[in-house]
């Protein structure tokens, strides 16, 4: 593990994500991606233990993948994700992005 005792390697990306937020679709963007979650900047953080899917745009996917996750944090300029389990395609194209 690193210094900061994270499991996963961060990458600064600004991706678009979307996420649904009281009966309407947030677009959003990200402030760092790892394979263990992202940081969304939005004023429409969810709340401390929300589960909900994200669609996040990666460059090295033809489509939006869907994710599934749970917020772990928020504050007033967004909230950190941690996802629940990435198929192969999203891990390597997480990975694609520290390349």
């Amino acid at each position: 593990m690193s210094a900061n005792k994270r499991q996963f390697e961060r990458v600064n990306a600004q991706l678009t994500v979307r996420f649904a937020n009281g009966g309407s679709v947030v677009e959003a963007k990200t402030r760092d991606v790892s394979l263990g979650g992202i940081f969304i900047t939005t004023d429409r953080a969810l709340p401390y233990g929300t589960v909900t899917t994200f669609e996040l745009d990666l460059p090295a996917l033809p489509a939006p993948a869907k994710i599934e996750g749970t917020v772990r944090w928020s504050s007033t300029d967004g909230m950190g994700v941690q996802f629940h389990s990435l198929r192969a395609r999203e891990t390597w194209a997480i990975n694609q992005l520290s390349r």
